[in-house]
């Protein structure tokens, strides 16, 4: 059981393997993906008509739990796509630099989200370079956050 999507970052194919490895039927039940969760907590889009035309999913961490060293840096500091990334909370300070070397505008809104649906879920809203900046500080050990940045990241509602 796996909240979320479990296709989306959720090692699904390994556990499907492992399952018809063994002969134990299973069913796949969509559920929502904390990209959509964070966005409709926080009132904003991902998508929007000639502002963000692609919403691109990135994990924040490889399986060593170091930031993946194949990203594609132009696509992801590209300011009309909204980018979401999953398991990103220690390595963001390191991705946040290497997208402002790529051209991201270090004000680029940027949405952290945590504990998504329960009492203590968490929404900050803020900038890449200082939410690097917090999470620099912070020196947090768990991956378990969405951070989504890029111009609709910034439409709150008042």
């Amino acid at each position: 059981l796996k909240s979320g999507d479990a296709g989306i970052f959720g090692r699904l194919e390994e556990e499907l393997e492992t399952l018809h490895d063994a002969g134990i039927d299973y069913e796949i039940i969509p559920g929502v993906t904390s990209a959509c969760v964070a966005a409709a907590q926080a009132g904003i889009p991902l998508t929007r008509r000639h502002t963000s035309r692609r919403v691109q999913f990135v994990t924040g961490a490889d399986v060593t739990g170091e930031l993946p060293p194949n990203l594609n840096w132009a696509a992801l500091a590209d300011p009309e796509a909204t980018t979401v990334v999953y398991m990103g909370r220690r390595t963001f300070p390191a991705l946040a630099a290497k997208l402002i070397a790529h051209g991201l505008a270090a004000d680029t809104p940027a949405l952290f989200a945590e504990s998504l649906g329960r009492p203590d879920e968490r929404l900050v809203r803020t900038t890449i370079a200082e939410l690097a900046e917090q999470l620099a500080r912070g020196g947090a050990a768990s991956t378990a956050a969405v951070i989504l940045f890029g111009a609709l990241a910034g439409d709150y509602p008042s």
